[in-house]
């Protein structure tokens, strides 16, 4: 995993477009690639955690389960799709 990769490309400065950045994460910094229809799922669990709604349903793509459930928890998805770097901190 490129995590310096992924910091770069959160920072919106090389790519601005959330959707290109989630992209280009999926196939360059993780291996195996996540397939690109995870995106939305990436998209939705970034704005619930940045919104502190760690516990959201996120209903995943037709034939995608998470233990054994069509959902997953923003949180679960932030960390299984390495989504950190998108991930607002407070600055204390």
């Amino acid at each position: 995993m490129g995590r310096l990769h992924a910091e770069e490309l959160a920072s919106g400065e090389f790519v601005i477009d959330l959707e290109q950045q989630l992209a280009i994460h999926f196939q360059s910094n993780c291996y195996p690639p996540i397939p690109s229809f995870m995106i939305a799922v990436a998209q939705e669990a970034i704005k619930a955690v940045n919104d502190e709604q760690y516990d959201l349903e996120i209903e995943l793509p037709a034939g995608v389960q998470f233990r054994n459930s069509t959902t997953i928890t923003a949180i679960n998805a932030v960390d299984g799709l390495f989504l950190s770097a998108w991930i607002n901190r407070d600055e204390d």
